[in-house]
């Protein structure tokens, strides 16, 4: 339930999703919308973002377990260890949880790391080089990758400006809600530079 995606730079992190959330399991056809307006990013302070899709609760008692830290200093790498502990000790529903942070590390170079629920939440950490975007997302119901390889990557190259970077995130969002419905167009948008 939920779309999340970032691109992550050498000199910035950007993290759109959607605020769907819907009842788990979705059976059927049609998924029962809880509210159309659950942000599913949150700026931890001026050098660290997170963000999730799957199972919203648990996404956010795993997130919201950074409130026990004065959130103004936690690096990127301490970030990814909180919610590392966190989340091994929150129960979540089959369709799991994947958490994406992105930002500063403590050294000043941008990182991507991913954390998911299949695999018991061990950190996936990428670098951002010079040359190149890190791009990466996440859907509960839907397969991401051929979003971000048909609506994503293509446009990467002509990206003059953060609002062209918005404007891709937001279609690609919007091209998974054409088929997604647990997805919906109501954009949440941090960014950390």
């Amino acid at each position: 339930m939920s779309a999340i995606l970032v691109v992550c730079g050498a000199a910035f992190c950007a993290m759109v999703s959607d605020g769907r959330m819907v009842e788990e399991p979705v059976t059927g056809g049609k998924p029962k919308i809880l509210t159309e307006q659950l942000p599913k990013v949150r700026k931890v302070n001026r050098n660290v973002l997170v963000g999730f899709a799957g199972d919203a609760v648990a996404a956010a008692r795993i997130v919201n377990s950074l409130d026990e830290y004065n959130v103004q200093y936690l690096t990127l790498e301490k970030t990814v260890k909180i919610l590392h502990d966190a989340a091994l000790t929150v129960p979540c529903a089959p369709v799991g949880v994947r958490l994406l942070v992105g930002g500063r590390g403590r050294k000043g170079d941008f990182q991507l790391v991913s954390l998911g629920s299949e695999q018991q939440y061990e950190p996936q950490a990428q670098p951002a080089r010079e040359d190149a975007y890190l791009i990466e997302g996440a859907c509960s119901h839907t397969e991401i990758g051929p979003f971000l390889e048909a609506c994503v990557k293509p446009q990467a190259a002509a990206w003059r400006s953060l609002d062209d970077v918005a404007k891709t995130l937001d279609g690609c969002i919007a091209k998974l809600a054409e088929g997604d419905a647990t997805v919906n167009t109501t954009f949440y948008r941090e960014l950390v530079m």
